[in-house]
């Protein structure tokens, strides 16, 4: 089983969600697989003449895109380059929308900025193939299936992690709960044959086990940035409520930053506070305000130091 977290890792769905930063519409008959960029010397005219609510009303699909891509920064840790901040300058980029039902879609989704060059309008299909999601697991407890980055998100590790684990040979059963299962009797026959050095003293094994966990948060930590993902400490309270709204509806957000209290020191050594999402950042302020403090105190004699050379 899940163990006694169970209510915070054991999610899934039947289906693959999709990355898109606008409502669901249906698909007009009119999108093509793949759009690429689409601006015409009208939305170029536009940006330049019409004020800023003018040019949302003129512009409302593309105005609630750019709205939400904004609201992704701060709920999903989305990384928004200074060019797309402004609507009108974002316009100019992507151009308009070219067919009911198309999204914005991250053209490498390994590459998480939303910037000029990085993102396309593309209707579903071109976003599900774009997917880095192609591994699915199956939990055999419950019937529910997990896409690469759902588990990445839950078990707290990078994608990449995931990844490898399916490649060492874990079953999609251990992959999901986040450990080996107990070796079978054919495996405990063959490890009698070969005894391994035990510990002398009481206290190493509950020492070697707090080494471990701290060297295995070290690589979590160090994957992400590896691989250019968000760092954070745990998903968003946003992001288990509007991804996972059947496991997730009823925890309320004292819940959330109750656990989020409670995993923090562990995750304390291995952050790098100007990383986190701002929402994480308020939150660690909250309940370790000293952190904060010796953060802050650490980069004021940066700047000092710097500022006299």
């Amino acid at each position: 089983m899940l163990g006694k977290d169970a209510k915070w890792c054991r999610l899934g769905r039947k289906t693959n969600p999709g990355v898109t930063v606008m409502s669901k519409k249906k698909m007009s008959c009119r999108a093509v697989k793949k759009i690429g960029k689409t601006t015409r010397p009208k939305v170029t005219t536009d940006c330049e003449t019409l004020s800023k609510m003018q040019l949302r009303q003129r512009y409302k699909h593309e105005a609630n895109t750019h709205r939400n891509m904004l609201t992704r920064e701060k709920s999903h840790g989305a990384v928004i380059h200074r060019d797309f901040r402004d609507f009108a300058s974002f316009l100019r980029h992507v151009g308009s929308i070219p067919a009911l039902g198309a999204t914005l879609d991250r053209i490498d989704n390994a590459d998480p900025e939303y910037g000029p060059g990085k993102v396309r309008w593309a209707d579903k299909r071109t976003q599900n193939n774009n997917k880095s999601d192609t591994l699915i697991f199956y939990y055999s407890r419950t019937g529910f299936t997990y896409t690469v980055s759902q588990l990445a998100k839950l078990r707290g590790v990078a994608p990449s992690t995931i990844r490898k684990r399916k490649e060492r040979g874990w079953s999609d059963d251990e992959i999901i709960e986040g450990r080996r299962a107990a070796p079978t009797s054919q495996q405990s026959e063959r490890a009698q044959f070969h005894v391994a050095p035990q510990p002398s003293a009481r206290t190493a094994p509950s020492r070697w086990a707090r080494d471990i966990a701290f060297q295995r948060m070290a690589e979590r930590y160090r994957d992400m940035r590896e691989d250019g993902h968000p760092e954070e400490v745990m998903p968003s309270y946003e992001f288990l409520i509007e991804e996972f709204p059947e496991h997730f509806s009823s925890v309320t957000r004292e819940q959330y930053e109750r656990r989020f209290a409670k995993i923090w020191p562990e995750h304390r050594p291995h952050v790098i506070f100007a990383n986190l999402p701002p929402a994480q950042q308020e939150l660690i302020r909250k309940i370790d305000p000293a952190y904060v403090a010796a953060v802050n105190a650490k980069e004021d004699v940066k700047r000092m130091l710097k500022s006299k050379v």
